[in-house]
């Protein structure tokens, strides 16, 4: 009988899950902070500032967004995967 490892660590697989609600919890921090200032605090004015500020609302912001929901979700599988390798293991 082997005793290798099949499937995954469980320890290792929520270690993982927490790394990435860390990574999606900054995201959304920073990207919240940056789109504060940009549309507050920034004093920058002119065509430039006009083209930035139009493509971090309408780009840049939602890319940021919709990648910290990818890392959510994905850790949420993580965990869900973990269980279910317990389970099995049971």
């Amino acid at each position: 009988m082997s005793s290798r490892l099949h499937g995954a660590d469980p320890d290792e697989l929520r270690e993982f899950a927490r790394a990435l609600d860390h990574a999606h919890s900054e995201l959304r921090r920073i990207n919240t902070e940056l789109s504060q200032r940009i549309s507050g605090d920034l004093r920058w004015e002119g065509p430039d500032a006009f083209v930035f500020k139009h493509a971090w609302r309408s780009s840049y912001s939602p890319v940021i967004t919709q990648t910290a929901a990818m890392l959510e979700e994905t850790a949420v599988r993580i965990k869900a995967q973990a269980a279910e390798q317990e389970s099995a293991s049971a």
